[in-house]
């Protein structure tokens, strides 16, 4: 099938036949006849029971203890397509006619259309949904995280990045940490109502540590049977095998990172295919988590290698290099992120939620570059002295008007950006990866490690973490907050946000003056502080953030309560557990209409007002 079509070339994933070496790697005969089938590389979803462990093409897998895959099955091999190829041909990217190396290749084209939602086959590549498919999302997908849930909701067919540094053995930011607990908490939510709810995770990582880390958390939160598992049958040390692709001006990778990252890309497919049939055929809701999409990124570079080696650097790169954003790869990755929906009525009503977490590379370089820092690069005029005479007089006008000179702000008047050092172009090249996948999204969550050195939990950073549902015209009816909150958080986020900046740029003097902005800054922080494997309510959460939003917090702050602290745990712990048994018909109308009437919400204030009052 394919995986990538740059054209003119396609790059495509054979399953390989079983030789007598298992692990023998057979790539495509060269010199025979050209055969091309129009046949999809399609799974079975309805074969898939929940708690299934597959690959992508929705084999069961048996996991062992490292985390290396125990199966006597064939194993995938990448190519490309060239003269004398024998290749199935996956149509499901849209392809039309194209041609390489003196093949003609004439390919129809998947359509949803004839799609045929009553089969139990759906192929693995489709097209993301059309426009007349689709609905406003207006339903919440309550994740159990407070700060998410109040900075940054998530609606039922939302796409969502998860941006944070790789997860170490101390943890870190812990994205997938995170992420599972996010998980539990919607089948918890959902494991006793009629919403026809189903979970899938799909890990693209090689490594047989990271597969028996996800495993292993998943049986800890006790959801692996409420769990559809897609994985990928690589592992690490099979990277460096098989010859060495591409070369020339391009460079060179091995076939066995090749195959590493087409598996990758396969696997995050698979996932999203399973997820559309459920919602489809049901009408249910999905939810979808991609861990993550690096090795995506690796595959277009592979790629990218490929044809500069075919076509020369200039004719593959060089706009790229000179800072102008790549519309072919923002195609390719939208056909991954693009296939999040909220289907309307007439394609059943259901809903694909995706979840990519993207683990960057030099994340920690990006912490305060211009994906959302304070410091992006800023040229020199002398920088442009071998451009033309043109350019410098705009130059010039740009430094006597004191516009800094930045690749964002020469970008937007098309200056194009002066030569720099190789290191200098592969960072802005992957700061450009990073505002793509931003822009292709519905929002960001970013987990910053500093914030998690600090002790914040979660290291939610919100002054890049966004959600862009809701934003506009159409907030009326396309939101992906919980009504409940909505009426509680009010301007949480530019309040926080407000005196988050207080304390970047205050000096000590300062900070005095603007103090009820601090207060109010750490009693939001306390009420929102919780562990990766703690679980929340929706009730849970109105009831933390109303007492910080109305100052109930700020005598816990001043002996000592602050976020963190084992006090600052049992105010919450207590306040939560008294306000459940003194208001729970308040409680039980926020969890089963996630809204809270104006009444609820007096009584919700007069029990938080009991419980501070009292003696503790």
């Amino acid at each position: 099938m394919i995986i990538a079509h740059r054209h003119p070339i396609v790059f495509v994933l054979l399953e390989n036949t079983p030789s007598n070496n298992a692990n023998e790697q057979q790539p495509p005969d060269q010199g025979s006849s050209c055969s091309i089938s129009h046949k999809l590389v399609s799974i079975d979803p309805s074969a898939i029971p929940t708690g299934s462990i597959v690959d992508y093409l929705g084999n069961s897998l048996a996991v062992l203890n490292d985390g290396t895959i125990s199966r006597s099955l064939p194993k995938a091999a990448t190519s490309t397509v060239a003269a004398g190829s024998s290749v199935d041909l996956e149509s499901g990217m849209g392809i039309g006619g194209i041609a390489t190396d003196g093949i003609s290749l004439t390919v129809s084209t998947l359509n949803n259309d004839d799609e045929d939602t009553t089969t139990t086959s759906r192929p693995i590549f489709m097209p993301i949904p059309k426009i007349s498919e689709i609905g406003l999302i207006d339903s919440p997908l309550v994740s159990g995280i407070t700060a998410i849930d109040a900075l940054t909701p998530i609606g039922k067919g939302q796409n969502m990045l998860v941006i944070g540094n790789a997860d170490n053995n101390d943890g870190s930011t812990n994205k997938r940490g995170w992420m599972i607990n996010f998980l539990r908490n919607v089948i918890e939510n959902n494991r006793n109502d009629d919403s026809k709810m189903r979970c899938y995770y799909g890990l693209t990582s090689s490594g047989g540590n990271d597969r028996s880390n996800l495993l292993d958390r998943l049986k800890e939160a006790g959801i692996q049977e409420d769990v559809v598992t897609v994985l990928s049958t690589r592992n690490h040390e099979e990277e460096e095998g098989g010859e060495e692709l591409g070369g020339g001006g391009g460079g060179t990778v091995s076939a066995g990172k090749a195959m590493t990252a087409a598996e990758a890309v396969a696997v995050a497919a698979t996932t999203c295919s399973l997820a559309e049939h459920h919602a489809l055929t049901t009408g249910g809701d999905s939810i979808v988590f991609i861990d993550d999409l690096n090795l995506h990124k690796s595959l277009w570079d592979v790629t990218t290698q490929f044809l500069v080696q075919v076509y020369g650097e200039d004719a593959v790169v060089a706009a790229d290099l000179k800072g102008s954003g790549s519309s072919e790869m923002r195609g390719y990755f939208s056909g991954l992120i693009q296939r999040s929906a909220r289907f309307n009525v007439k394609k059943g009503g259901g809903s694909v939620t995706l979840i990519l977490l993207s683990t960057l590379p030099g994340d920690e370089d990006q912490a305060d570059g211009n994906t959302g820092g304070e410091e992006e690069p800023t040229f020199d005029p002398s920088d442009f002295d071998n451009m033309p005479e043109k350019i410098k007089t705009r130059i010039s006008m740009l430094v006597k008007a004191k516009v800094p000179l930045t690749p964002t702000n020469l970008k937007k008047i098309q200056i194009p950006l002066p030569s720099t050092s190789d290191a200098e172009n592969a960072k802005r090249l992957a700061l450009q990866h990073v505002e793509d996948l931003i822009s292709m999204s519905d929002g960001q969550i970013w987990l910053d490690e500093a914030l998690a050195n600090l002790g914040r939990s979660p290291p939610l950073d919100p002054s890049r973490s966004i959600t862009r549902v809701g934003v506009g015209a159409d907030t009326v009816s396309c939101r992906a907050d919980a009504p409940a909150l909505r009426s509680v958080v009010g301007s949480l986020r530019f309040e926080f946000q407000q005196a988050m900046d207080v304390m970047d740029t205050a000096t000590a003097s300062s900070i005095v003056g603007n103090k009820k902005q601090v207060q109010r800054r750490d009693a939001f922080l306390l009420a929102m502080h919780q562990e990766s494997n703690q679980r929340r309510k929706l009730s849970h959460e109105c009831i933390a953030l109303l007492a910080a939003s109305r100052g109930h917090l700020d005598a816990v702050l001043a002996e000592g309560g602050l976020a963190g602290t084992d006090k600052g745990r049992e105010a919450i712990d207590g306040l939560i557990d008294f306000v459940e048994s003194n208001a729970s018909g308040v409680v039980t109308e926020i969890e089963t209409s996630l809204d809270l009437s104006s009444e609820g919400r007096g009584l919700l204030e007069d029990a938080i007002a009991s419980y501070f009052s009292k003696d503790n």
